[in-house]
C-alpha cells in the first residue's frame, strides 16, 4: 500500500506533467471511434513510461502488474477520450485548434488523470496489492452506443473481464467546487432507449372526415394519453422520461393526413422500468390503431442500460475521497441523474464505481456546464482525480 501523502507528494510533482496532457489533448480533440491521433499520444506516453500495451480492437488498454506477493483479480480504471462536435467559444491558449470539435465535457481531464495515474502507479508498482488495467475509451459520446460495450465484448472473450474485481470512472463537473468530490449510491445515471412510430390510416379531404382515418388525431391521442400515462400510472419515486421530439403529418391544411411520424426518447432509472413503459407504450399505440381503424408500426433501438454503483465499492470510494480531500468536502447525491454514460456496460457486469470531481471556480470564471461552447474547469481539479484513482487502484477490495 503506497500512503496518501506520499501519493499526493508524487502527484504534485507531476502536476506541471498533467496539465500538459490535459492542454495537448483539449488543443487536438477527436470525436467517436476516430481518435487515432488520441490513442497514438496515449501510447507513446505508455512507452515511455515502460507500461505495458495490450491489444484492444479500440481504444487504448494497458496493464501495470502488481509485486510478487500480488492478490488474484485485477483492479480497472477508466478513462474517455473522445470530444464533441462543437466549435469551441473560450478564449484560451490552449483552445481547440479543430474546427467544429471540442473537449466540452472534461474528457481530455479524464484522461489526463489516468495518465498521471498510471505515472504514479507504475512507479510504486511493486506495491499495488493487483494487477491494475488501464481502459482509455473512445466514443463515449457515441455514435451509436458508445466504445464501452466493444472493450467489454472484447475483454469477456479473452477471459479477462472475469477477473477484474472492481472498475471505477471519474467525471469532472463544474456544478461542485473545485476541492469537492460528489459520491452517489445505485443508480447514477439513466437508461437510454429511442423509438420511431409511423402509423398509417386512410388520407382524405377534410370536407369529409368520415371517409378518412386521421393519422395526426390518432397521434395526437397517443402523445396526450402517454402524458396522462406518465403521471398516473408511474411511481412518483420511480423517475422516468417519456420525451416525443418531433411529431411529422400532413401536406396541406385541407387535406386528412394519411401518415404520421412520431420520434421520441425514454430515459429511466430502472431497468424494470424501461419494459414497463415501452411494453404499455405499444399497448396504447396498438389499441388507438386498432379502435381507428389505422396500422402502426414502433421501431424501439434500446440505448444504454441504467448505470448503477456497487454500493459496497461506492463506499470503499467514499472512504478514499474523504481522505483525499476531507469529509467536509464530499457532496451526497440528492437524487440520480438523467443523462446517460456508456460506463453503464461496465457497471452491468463488473462491481463498479462512478465519482463526480468537482471542478468548478466561480472566482477564475469556471463556470459553465458540460457540453457548452464555453466549458472549462479549473485544473487543480485534476490532481484531486488522479489521488482518487491512485487510491482505488492501491486499496479498493
Amino acid at each position: 500500500m503506497i500512503p496518501t501523502d506520499e501519493i499526493k507528494k508524487q502527484i504534485d510533482a507531476y502536476k506541471d506533467e498533467i496539465i500538459g496532457f490535459r492542454r495537448h489533448l483539449h488543443m487536438h480533440p477527436e470525436t467517436g471511434f476516430d481518435t487515432q491521433d488520441t490513442e497514438a499520444f496515449i501510447k507513446e506516453f505508455l512507452l515511455t513510461e515502460g507500461i505495458d500495451i495490450l491489444d484492444s480492437p479500440i481504444g487504448v488498454i494497458a496493464k501495470v502488474p502488481a509485486g510478487e506477493n500480488k492478490q488474484p483479480g485485477y483492479i480497472a480504471l477508466r478513462a474517455d477520450i473522445d470530444a464533441l462536435p462543437l466549435e469551441e467559444e473560450n478564449d484560451v491558449s490552449y483552445k481547440s485548434q479543430v474546427t467544429g470539435k471540442m473537449h466540452a465535457c472534461g474528457h481530455d481531464g479524464h484522461t489526463s488523470m489516468l495518465m498521471g495515474a498510471a505515472h504514479v502507479l507504475n512507479k510504486n508498482k511493486k506495491a499495488l496489492p493487483r494487477d491494475v488495467l488501464l481502459i482509455f475509451q473512445p466514443a463515449e459520446e457515441g455514435p451509436r452506443l458508445g466504445g464501452a460495450r466493444i472493450i467489454l465484448k472484447y475483454l469477456e472473450s479473452i477471459g479477462l473481464a472475469k477477473n477484474i474485481c472492481a472498475i471505477a470512472a471519474l467525471h469532472l463537473t463544474t456544478e461542485y467546487p473545485c476541492g469537492s468530490i460528489a459520491i452517489g449510491y445505485g443508480s447514477m445515471m439513466a437508461s437510454t432507449d429511442e423509438f420511431d412510430i409511423t402509423i398509417t390510416g386512410i388520407g382524405g379531404h377534410v370536407g369529409s372526415p368520415h371517409k378518412a382515418i386521421d393519422a395526426l388525431s390518432i397521434s395526437a391521442k397517443f402523445i396526450t394519453e402517454m402524458e396522462s400515462f406518465m403521471s398516473r400510472r408511474m411511481d412518483p419515486f420511480d423517475p422516468a422520461v417519456f420525451a416525443i421530439g418531433t411529431l411529422q403529418a400532413g401536406t396541406a391544411r385541407n387535406i386528412i393526413p394519411e401518415k404520421a411520424f412520431i420520434t421520441g426518447n425514454l430515459r429511466c432509472q430502472r431497468e424494470e422500468t424501461r419494459n414497463f413503459v415501452l411494453s404499455n407504450a405499444e399497448n396504447l399505440l396498438k389499441a388507438l390503431c386498432d379502435y381507428s381503424g389505422s396500422v402502426y408500426v414502433m421501431d424501439i433501438c434500446r440505448g444504454l442500460p441504467v448505470l448503477v454503483n456497487d454500493d459496497n465499492k461506492t463506499q470503499q470510494m467514499q472512504g478514499f475521497a474523504e481522505e483525499v480531500v476531507g469529509s467536509a468536502n464530499i457532496f451526497f447525491l440528492p437524487h440520480s441523474n438523467m443523462g446517460a454514460e456508456d460506463f453503464a456496460y461496465f457497471s452491468e457486469k463488473i462491481p463498479a464505481v462512478f465519482t463526480w470531481i468537482g471542478a468548478g471556480n466561480k472566482e477564475k470564471g469556471f463556470t459553465n456546464f458540460l457540453h457548452n461552447p464555453r466549458f472549462n474547469f479549473d485544473e487543480n481539479a485534476l490532481m484531486i482525480g488522479t489521488t482518487l484513482l491512485c487510491k482505488a487502484a492501491c486499496e479498493m477490495k
